[in-house]
């Protein structure tokens, strides 16, 4: 159909429908999608392909690398294990593991992900971590559902799970929330809560404190409510 593989050589097992191409690189060409790798197999029934020691898949102004990684054709699906990197001309990320649809631009991360979401010229580059999440291309949407956490030039906040929306700025953010304000020396805490990048408007409710830790004024001030 629409998927060319070249290589050197090639073995091909009828009973078990699995084919082993080598070369010193492999190159995999599914539509928009290249893959450069060195050890590449793939099942002509299923349609699952497998590569390892090292791969590079281009999809449009993405580009995805991985120790390891398996290639569901008819899902558009591809899930890397270790080493992963991702990055196009909205962000970069590495991390563990991480599954990425090419058809949709929808991508899932796991343990220990580092993102780095780029800036448009008129806004700082942001640090994002999380343990589990997701982005979601078409809605400008990352969805960090454990361990949140997000690093902007004058804030910090962590919590439980978040939701960013990348478009507006806009960060919904729930469970054990901890804000720190540098610009404002405050330091916020609830279980519920929204922040504005711009203008940096923080709204926090079920259980929300505050903590003023300016220096200036010689003492802390402590505020709490319902």
């Amino acid at each position: 159909g629409s998927t060319y593989i070249y290589g050197d050589r090639a073995e091909y097992n009828g009973d078990t429908n699995e084919a082993t191409v080598f070369s010193k690189i492999v190159k995999v060409v599914d539509r928009d999608a290249t893959l450069f790798t060195y050890n590449f197999s793939f099942n002509t029934k299923t349609s699952i392909r497998r590569y390892s020691g090292g791969g590079v898949l281009v999809s449009g102004d993405n580009m995805l690398e991985s120790d390891r990684g398996y290639v569901y054709s008819d899902d558009h699906e591809i899930i890397c294990v270790g080493r992963v990197q991702m990055r196009n001309n909205e962000y970069e990320m590495t991390g563990d593991s991480g599954v990425y649809n090419t058809e949709t631009d929808f991508a899932q991360f796991f343990t220990r992900t580092n993102i780095w979401n780029k800036g448009d010229g008129s806004q700082e580059e942001d640090y994002l971590y999380a343990d589990r999440g997701s982005f979601d291309k078409r809605q400008q949407l990352y969805k960090l559902t454990k361990n949140g956490y997000i690093l902007t030039k004058d804030q910090e906040l962590l919590c439980d799970s978040l939701d960013y929306y990348r478009d507006s700025n806009y960060v919904l953010l729930k469970r054990n929330i901890q804000i720190d304000d540098r610009s404002q020396k405050m330091l916020v805490f609830g279980d519920w809560g929204e922040y504005w990048k711009e203008p940096g408007n923080v709204f926090v409710t079920k259980q929300p404190s505050i903590i003023s830790y300016d220096l200036s004024q010689g003492d802390s001030v402590f505020m709490r409510s319902d």
